[in-house]
């Protein structure tokens, strides 16, 4: 069953329940050490060694291409896995460049990505840019400017617009590279830089943009100012923010032009005692899912959400644009698929030589992610 088309439900009350709770701390942390993870490369987690990691995950418009950032020995691309063929293909970056986060226009004959200088021993995160390309790397255009981390964008259904989080702030230590995110866009005929929020989220993630390209979907975490509060008003932050019946982690709808009195509307909060985050839009905007706890779930108004897949340590999901399917990366070694409608698994792709010394044959039917892609598509 399809749900209601949740664009028609914003500027309605909340059907959720919404509060602040002590685990957000725990999320910023994770959240700011997957950032990293994508950022920096290789890691060591636990006992598994990483060699070869992937983040970052979108499906092509018509479903049939995985793109993802793949860093692989340092050598990080963003890369092309092709469901049918099993061909795989990457975007290599110029050097003291660092390419991440594609997605591709609706209608698949752009892609949008970030950007990030990079040193022999640094990226630049301060410095990172919004940029456009076609799908097979040519007509490369930088459509952003000025300082500060510019992460997730997607475009808007008419490709006339991008939408991306700007951090305002570059944090000098701690995990989370860089805080005070709010919405911006940029016109792509004009070069115009437009702010679209005023919150500074410490964190932010997984923008999209409803039908209309007005309204817009987010996650957030914790909201370091509001709008019409003086900075260093605690007491008058926290009554407005009781007030609007809102906490620190939320997936939230906003629009262009909200006043400052105005709440940000709550489509999914911390409800029956979970963390909700990564939103998933369909293009049509009538298929809503998000992750709770590593479980995916379709979104319902009526707050009985249906359980669609999941399990274990997500790094990063996606919807297919029709809203059939959805895939998610498991803690940066594996893709998994699943069918929206009746949540059966699809696929699931395992990153080659991830786990030294792990017996693959084990595994239920699954794919290997080739070592290195067959060709280098802007080269």
């Amino acid at each position: 069953m399809r749900a209601k088309d949740v664009s028609e439900r914003i500027g309605k009350t909340s059907p959720g329940r919404s509060r602040v709770c002590a685990l957000a701390v725990v999320v910023a942390m994770f959240i700011g050490f997957a950032f990293m993870l994508c950022a920096g490369g290789c890691s060591a987690m636990g006992t598994t060694r990483i060699k070869d990691t992937i983040n970052h995950l979108s499906f092509s418009p018509d479903g049939k291409k995985l793109l993802f950032d793949r860093c692989r020995e340092d050598d990080c691309q963003i890369q092309v896995y092709d469901l049918a063929t099993e061909e795989l293909s990457a975007y290599k970056s110029p050097p003291g460049e660092r390419w991440t986060m594609a997605r591709y226009s609706y209608d698949g004959t752009k892609i949008v990505f970030s950007a990030i200088p990079m040193g022999r021993t640094y990226l630049g995160l301060s410095d990172m840019q919004i940029a456009i390309m076609d799908p097979d790397g040519k007509n490369v255009r930088k459509i952003t400017t000025g300082p500060g981390a510019k992460i997730y964008p997607v475009f808007s259904h008419s490709g006339t617009k991008v939408l991306y989080a700007r951090a305002g702030y570059m944090r000098k230590s701690g995990k989370t590279p860089a805080a005070d995110y709010d919405a911006w866009e940029v016109d792509l005929a004009t070069g115009k830089e437009k702010r679209l929020t005023f919150y500074s989220f410490f964190n932010m993630n997984n923008l999209t943009y409803f039908p209309d390209d007005k309204r817009f979907l987010c996650w957030g975490f914790a909201p370091m100012t509001l709008p019409g509060i003086p900075e260093n008003d605690r007491e008058a932050y926290e009554k407005k923010i009781k007030g609007w019946k809102y906490g620190a982690n939320n997936i939230y709808a906003l629009r262009e032009g909200m006043t400052e009195d105005e709440p940000p509307y709550v489509i999914v909060g911390y409800e029956y005692g979970r963390l909700s985050q990564r939103p998933l839009l369909s293009k049509d905007g009538t298929r809503l899912l998000f992750e709770s706890e590593g479980t995916f779930y379709l979104y319902s108004p009526d707050g009985n959400h249906r359980r669609i897949g999941g399990g274990g340590s997500v790094t990063s999901a996606a919807i297919s644009s029709d809203g059939e399917y959805l895939g998610y990366i498991g803690a940066g070694i594996t893709i998994h698929v699943y069918r929206v409608r009746d949540g059966t698994q699809q696929e699931r792709i395992y990153v080659t030589t991830q786990i030294e010394g792990f017996n693959y044959d084990r595994l239920p039917k699954f794919k290997l992610l080739p070592e290195k892609p067959s060709r280098i598509k802007n080269r």
